[in-house]
């Protein structure tokens, strides 16, 4: 008996592991890639036009990935991956890493040609709009959702319907950082998030 219960604790820690990297993963998903948990969508900003991720854990983790899928129902499949983090790109405990709009270079959408990004692997493609329904995951490597921020509803097609409120002042927050509701909040990047200013209305006028 005593036997018995000793190889099924050892099964049982066999179910967590820890990386080469030291965080936590789940069970290996399909293709045999970590699951990476303990990271979450922080603060989006149409204005300023980022994206941000935060690490709520004590540990480091590896965003090597990890990916930014956002709806959109002219795509196929209604949705595409706008960001995908690279090799060896890692979040430390705690920590924020923000992703800036390729719009904000792209002549076509009102960008400066000559814009300088902090890295090539920082930047998402494509825009993020204040006054559309907006549908956007933050997936692991596998495509599991990690988390997600949803404005509106998909109606007649995720950002396609116009006519949302558009706070041209705040970003899209959670407050506090990490585990707080969505709400209006003024814009940090890679920094920790404002107050909470207003709530985000969720109908279109």
């Amino acid at each position: 008996m005593k036997k018995y219960f000793a190889i099924a604790a050892m099964a049982a820690l066999a179910l967590v592991s820890c990386n080469k990297n030291g965080f936590e993963t789940d069970d290996k998903t399909d293709g045999g890639k970590d699951s990476v948990s303990g990271i979450v969508l922080n603060e989006l900003d149409a204005n300023n036009k980022f994206i941000e991720i935060y690490n709520i854990t004590d540990k480091e983790v590896s965003l090597e990935g990890v990916q930014i899928v956002k709806y959109d129902s002219t795509k196929d499949g209604g949705k595409s991956t706008t960001w995908t983090g690279a090799a060896g790109m890692k979040l430390p405990a705690k920590a924020w890493i923000y992703l800036e709009s390729s719009d904000l270079a792209d002549e076509a959408e009102g960008g400066d040609p000559n814009y300088e990004y902090q890295s090539e692997n920082h930047v998402f493609k494509g825009g993020l709009s204040g006054k559309k329904n907006v549908k956007i995951e933050l997936c692991d490597a596998s495509g599991k959702v990690l988390d997600s921020f949803v404005r509106g509803e998909e109606g007649s097609g995720w950002n396609q319907v116009s006519g949302y409120e558009n706070d041209k002042k705040h970003s899209f927050s959670r407050c506090p950082d990490g585990t707080g509701e969505w709400a209006y909040a003024d814009s940090t990047p890679g920094a920790a998030n404002g107050e909470k200013v207003a709530d985000i209305k969720q109908d279109n006028i």
